[in-house]
């Protein structure tokens, strides 16, 4: 039988076969732990895991530190026992009065039911009436139990006739009991960051329980008009809609007459009880400006929310900051085939500054930590504008390109803490390996190659002697 000849490294560099047997170990490992080491690349279909709050939870520009008014520096009488004025876009703060005080909200608290019902429903989603839905009293629809209404109209009638009866059947249809609705309300009051706001139903009916803050309201009320479908409903003076009964009950009119009353009035939500008083969170655009007010327990609230935005528009003015797309930085991100990747700012932010007055202002670009992969269009930070040193608004920031994670032997070298773990810790032991055994091993391979020296003479010798 003839017998294989060794590899020409086995019988001159022994020490070279040691060295390529651990060398390849180590790539093979190194394949290996980088496999586990290395992270998964998120759905682009999810939303970013980093969740960064557009309006940052802390007391925005205030009318107690800014300039004086331009004029006579005369502040808006109110008679309502609280009252805000904030920038729509930014949520600064124009003017407030006893802003925090809980105080029952009427029908203002539809404006969180409307709100949920964009975000939970599709506009041909079509939702049923209860026999309980359908007798609930005070403001109605006139809903007969079974009767169907789609999400696009009944919207209408919660925020133009402000129909109570048609939040029940909306709060039934997204949380099967009214209970249920009044929990997810809270859930995202509390998301917004409505700090002395608490909801036991869907449309404000009293009940001591239920309660919110002018602030508060200011601030799910600038979320709401966010959402086209809310933002075009809380404009439209009269529409009719479609309903499977009752077909003669179908034209709709806004209960605010807010609307009209003002220049550039545009929204949002009248409300009225005994104990709320009346109550409003309006709203009015001039010059593409869109201003903000809630007024709470007035006798007249177009007079106040009047003033309010007389105020507002006479005496301050907007200057944009930064423009939405802008790229306002970088980011850092680890275990990255890139060090760094640009961001831009998802929306635009502006300053609010006395007329006549330049607002000194000054941009923070906080990151988060960042580990690779990181998808273009994820959220990696927060953009903040400062006013005197203190935060009056903020926006998410977003990887302008994706940046892939490092692969093999250099995620291992320069990868994360983990990985170069297990990197050094091999490295140190083929080491370890090497000098305990390397003798041994030599020894070993050369006296495997004097066996076969031996047997190959011994092979020639018989060959010969044939």
């Amino acid at each position: 039988m003839r017998r294989r000849t060794p590899p020409f490294y086995a019988k001159r560099y022994p020490l070279l076969r040691v060295g390529i047997t651990l060398t390849l170990t180590f790539l093979v490992g190194s394949q290996v732990i980088s496999s586990y080491s290395r992270p998964r690349l998120p759905d682009p279909k999810r939303e970013p895991p980093v969740v960064v709050p557009t309006t940052p939870n802390i007391p925005p520009l205030s009318v107690e530190n800014t300039p004086a008014p331009k004029g006579d520096g005369t502040l808006p009488v109110l008679g309502a026992k609280s009252a805000i004025l904030i920038d729509a876009q930014t949520g600064q703060v124009l003017y407030e009065h006893d802003a925090d005080t809980p105080r029952p909200i009427a029908s203002t608290t539809k404006v969180m039911t409307a709100l949920l019902l964009c975000e939970h429903t599709r506009p041909e989603d079509m939702i049923v009436a209860s026999k309980f839905a359908a007798e609930t009293k005070e403001s109605s629809l006139h809903l007969k139990a079974g009767e169907a209404v789609s999400s696009y109209h009944i919207l209408r009638a919660v925020l133009m006739r402000s129909a109570n009866d048609a939040c029940v059947a909306v709060a039934e249809h997204l949380a099967h009991t009214e209970a249920e609705f009044a929990q997810m309300m809270n859930a995202r009051a509390s998301e917004l960051g409505a700090t002395h706001t608490h909801f036991v139903n869907s449309h404000g009916l009293h009940n001591k329980e239920h309660f919110s803050s002018a602030r508060d309201l200011a601030l799910i009320g600038r979320v709401a008009i966010q959402e086209p479908r809310i933002e075009e409903v809380v404009r439209t003076k009269m529409c009719r809609i479609e309903r499977s009964l009752d077909k003669k009950d179908v034209t709709l009119r806004n209960h605010s007459r807010f609307l009209g009353k003002f220049p550039g009035a545009d929204g949002i939500k009248t409300g009225w009880t005994i104990p709320a008083g009346k109550c409003f969170v309006g709203s009015a655009t001039q010059n593409g400006w869109r201003l903000i007010a809630v007024v709470l327990n007035t006798k007249d609230y177009i007079d106040d929310t009047s003033r309010l935005m007389k105020y507002g528009f006479e005496n301050f003015q907007p200057k944009s900051a930064v423009k939405a797309g802008d790229m306002v930085g970088t980011c850092a991100i680890s275990n990255g085939e890139q060090e760094k990747v640009n961001v831009v700012a998802k929306q635009g932010l502006q300053v609010i500054s006395r007329k006549g007055m330049e607002q000194p202002f000054v941009t923070r670009l906080l990151p988060v930590a960042l580990n690779a992969p990181v998808n273009v269009g994820a959220v990696v930070g927060t953009l903040e504008l400062l006013v005197d040193g203190k935060p009056v608004c903020s926006t998410p920031v977003l990887a302008q390109a994706t940046v892939l994670p490092i692969k093999g032997v250099s995620a291992l070298l320069h990868g994360n803490p983990r990985g170069k773990f297990w990197t050094w810790a091999m490295i140190l032991s083929i080491a370890v390996v090497s000098l305990r055994y390397g003798t041994r091993v030599t020894s070993i391979t050369k006296s495997t190659l004097r066996r076969w020296r031996r047997i190959a003479k011994s092979l020639r010798s018989h060959n010969s002697g044939w």
